[in-house]
């Protein structure tokens, strides 16, 4: 049984490393994190001898169990445990796009941008760039970069491939108004609005585009309608003040 496990992890093994054929284009550090902690999974292949993992069931058991973990310790901000458990289960599905995103969060987490952006390069090609949360990772890891136009590039992919989405308008709203293209941003929040009517967070942001734009018929039309979802909103006084001060 110890051998035939051994093939099963070994032959899991060389999926994943195939997956490195992606080193050829130029994926720094990263390559040799992955490759590292794959070598751990090999010298440790004995203590899995208890699991028959030649189960398709049982391996996907196994990999709902490690993403289930990985959320854990997301969550309580571990993120270096996160990641680890996130290499186990490529181990076992090197083509699972969730375990990927989490990897993702993990990197972020970790303030490691370079490696959750090109985590998600790769999945650009997994899912044949078409896969819109891929373009809005990319997109949030431009805006924390300050690379605001890449951003904004990013963002309009994504809402290329999905036009129903809410948050990728607030988010696209958010960006031009940090380049001060504030009646784009109103454009792109208005669209969002649509999407999702009674959502705070956006009347919210339309409220305090209009202050800046000086609109305050407008502003009071959305504060108000604010109020009528979220009056128990504790920014309500201060963005009446806003308004009133135009």
């Amino acid at each position: 049984l110890e051998a035939k496990l051994k093939r099963d992890i070994l032959q899991q093994l060389t999926a994943v490393q195939k997956f490195f054929g992606w080193q050829k284009w130029s994926l720094g550090g990263i390559i040799q994190l992955w490759q590292n902690r794959l070598l751990q999974l090999e010298r440790e292949y004995k203590r899995m001898t208890h699991r028959d993992l030649s189960s398709e069931v049982k391996k996907s058991k196994v990999l709902e169990d490690l993403l289930t973990n990985a959320k854990t310790y997301l969550d309580k901000e571990e993120f270096g445990k996160a990641e680890e458990v996130l290499i186990d289960a490529l181990a076992l599905n090197d083509h699972h796009r969730e375990t990927y995103f989490l990897l993702v969060q993990a990197y972020q987490g970790k303030r490691e941008l370079e490696h959750a952006k090109e985590t998600l390069e790769y999945l650009l090609r997994l899912t044949h760039h078409e896969d819109p949360k891929v373009y809005q990772g990319l997109a949030q890891i431009s805006a924390e970069r300050g690379n605001l136009k890449e951003a904004e590039e990013d963002y309009l992919r994504s809402i290329s491939l999905d036009e129903n989405n809410y948050v990728y308008y607030l988010q696209l709203a958010q960006i031009y108004q940090d380049l001060e293209e504030f009646d784009k941003a109103l454009e792109a929040a208005k669209k969002s609005l649509i999407l999702a009517p009674n959502n705070p967070k956006i009347l919210d942001f339309l409220v305090e585009l209009s202050a800046i734009l000086g609109d305050k018929e407008q502003g009071f039309d959305y504060l108000e309608r604010l109020i009528g979802v979220n009056p128990d909103n504790n920014k309500i006084d201060l963005l009446r003040k806003k308004l009133e001060a135009i």
